[in-house]
């Protein structure tokens, strides 16, 4: 089985067990009594900012200890040397050495980790192959692009070849030939048998990898399974169409006229802009045939007629608002 499943009684044969995980920073609660469990394979962790997604990232790593609750990966606890070297963290902000070339990094992260000295020049040039950057190890962290660099994080995650894997924000800021580089990386990853957890606001890029989501909205999770149930929260989220004509008067005949079809879930008139209707609605298709038959029909010329667009950081809040 591959994602999200209900919390076992035994974390030592799932790769990823929470139980009732609490974190405060200071007075603010950034992770409220989480439990979940990863199977093999790749899971997605979606949220808005401040949902607790880098938060829970880092407790799996070891970075953070929780006020409440356990975490086990296989069964052991990750702020153990063990539990270290069973999971690879790619963290969403870097603080690498600008001096450094990429294989200087990599080379240094290696010995840091425990890995005998005279098999680290080989294993880092495997890595680097692995991740694209072999032909571009001596370029200077400083000189890398997003891109680049984010590919020099996930290299240092699989340094030790960990069976868990937590990348938060992998595709942050990376075009798109390199994320369609990165979701094939990831994809064979996935086949060698690990598990993965990636946290991200893009939905698309998600769908590509995953067909399950953990969701997180102040610090709870609010929704586990199938990434269709997201997508579908999405489709089905109420969008305003904006119609524009001359006459202020014709608007509200407009308005009261459109609001009697059941596809209407209300309808205003924006201040100021008294020429304006605004119209909500579930199936914009069907109420934007509604409005130009009804404008047709009265000799109202339309001068616009839209569904207003949101930014995708609002259209991303709109998935974990109830």
């Amino acid at each position: 089985m591959i994602g999200v499943s209900p919390v076992s009684t035994k974390p030592d044969i799932v790769p990823l067990w929470c139980k009732k995980v609490s974190k405060w920073h200071g007075n603010f609660l950034g992770l409220n009594d989480v439990s979940l469990e990863l199977r093999p394979g790749i899971t997605a962790l979606l949220g808005s900012n401040g949902s607790g997604k880098s938060t829970l990232m880092n407790l799996i790593a070891g970075q953070l200890y929780p006020d409440t609750g356990s975490i086990r990966i296989f069964g052991v606890d990750p702020w153990t040397w063990r539990g270290k070297h069973l999971v690879g963290y790619s963290p969403d902000l870097d603080y690498f050495y600008s001096s450094w070339s990429i294989n200087d990094f990599l080379m240094r992260m290696a010995c840091l980790a425990g890995i005998e000295s005279k098999k680290v020049p080989s294993l880092v040039n495997e890595i680097l192959d692995v991740v694209g950057l072999l032909s571009v190890q001596t370029t200077l962290l400083r000189r890398c692009s997003l891109g680049m660099r984010q590919r020099a994080k996930i290299a240092h995650a699989i340094l030790m070849d960990p069976p868990l894997l937590v990348l938060d924000e992998p595709f942050r800021g990376i075009d798109p030939v390199g994320r369609r580089d990165l979701v094939q990386l990831l994809l064979k990853f996935q086949s060698s048998g690990k598990t993965i957890l990636v946290s991200s606001h893009e939905l698309e890029e998600i769908e590509k990898l995953t067909s399950q989501v953990v969701m997180l909205r102040s610090g709870r999770v609010v929704s586990a399974g199938p990434v269709s149930r997201a997508r579908d929260r999405l489709l089905n989220k109420p969008v305003e169409i904006a119609l524009e004509i001359e006459s202020a008067e014709q608007i509200r005949f407009l308005a009261q006229t459109v609001f009697n079809y059941s596809e209407v879930l209300g309808v205003h008139l924006p201040e100021g802009k008294a020429h304006i209707l605004m119209v909500l609605t579930r199936n914009p298709e069907i109420v934007f045939s509604h409005l130009v038959k009804i404008s047709i029909e009265n000799n109202i010329p339309i001068l616009r007629l839209e569904v207003v667009d949101e930014a995708p950081a609002e259209v991303m809040e709109s998935l974990f608002q109830g």
